[in-house]
């Protein structure tokens, strides 16, 4: 015969298996968080098809119409909130890249599961859960939440950096030069401008791109981060950039 168990008991357990399951999702979302890569948060944060290899088509859905970007450059997390993460409170609150939209600054001080929720969740402005994998989405969570620096205090009006070009030299040399030179030309990110345009060029015509990048590296590069990979605190990456300003 078969026992037959009471409708009381039963409630019981799946009352119990729902709370059982909350809670591992909840671990299951700090455990995301901290296996989560920083380095690629960075990167991802520049450009993060380049890491998918999946270019998005067309312009991004959320970015202004009196925007004057169009096409996947408008899909870039940085096309909007900025270099500096202060959106239109910092570079980008004029000219060519102006949209009006704020930065992601303050948003360090957000619960990581809201910024996932935000980064995944149908209808939301942010939702690249069928661009982006679980992986990247926590990655950019993470940079959100740690990776994020206030520029302002070490750049002065004229975007030169308020560091030590001596002590930026020895970093320089200890980790930069091998691929881009003494003179910081051995590499010509040639752009849409003529000439050369190396690592004094950048450095001088975007500060900021720059201090992003000497932080977190070149999507598609095998450029280190000089965050984690070297383990540089954020004035000794200001150093570096304060030489690099000196490169001609």
């Amino acid at each position: 015969m078969k026992r037959i168990l009471p409708v009381a008991v039963i409630v019981a357990v799946f009352i119990s298996m729902i709370f059982i399951g909350y809670k591992v999702s909840a671990v299951s979302a700090s455990d995301w968080y901290e296996r989560a890569d920083l380095k690629s948060g960075g990167l991802l944060y520049d450009k993060w098809f380049k890491l998918t290899g999946s270019k998005p088509e067309g312009t991004h859905p959320a970015y202004p119409a009196e925007g004057k970007q169009s096409g996947d450059s408008t899909w870039r997390c940085k096309e909007c909130h900025g270099w500096d993460y202060v959106g239109k409170d910092g570079r980008y609150g004029s000219g060519s890249h102006f949209t009006g939209i704020p930065g992601l600054l303050d948003s360090r001080n957000k619960e990581p599961e809201a910024l996932y929720s935000a980064l995944s969740g149908t209808g939301s402005p942010h939702d690249f859960s069928k661009e982006i994998n679980e992986d990247f989405r926590w990655a950019l969570v993470k940079f959100i939440k740690e990776g994020q620096m206030d520029m302002r205090p070490y750049l002065d009006k004229s975007g030169q950096a308020k560091g030590s070009v001596t002590a930026g030299q020895a970093l320089y040399g200890k980790y930069c030069e091998k691929c881009h030179g003494a003179d910081g030309n051995a590499i010509d990110f040639n752009g849409k401008r003529e000439g050369l345009q190396g690592v004094g060029f950048l450095s001088n015509d975007n500060p900021q791109e720059s201090l992003h990048k000497i932080r977190w590296g070149h999507p598609g590069s095998e450029m280190p981060s000089m965050v984690t990979d070297a383990g540089l605190s954020d004035q000794e990456t200001v150093d570096i950039l304060a030489y690099s300003q000196t490169l001609k």
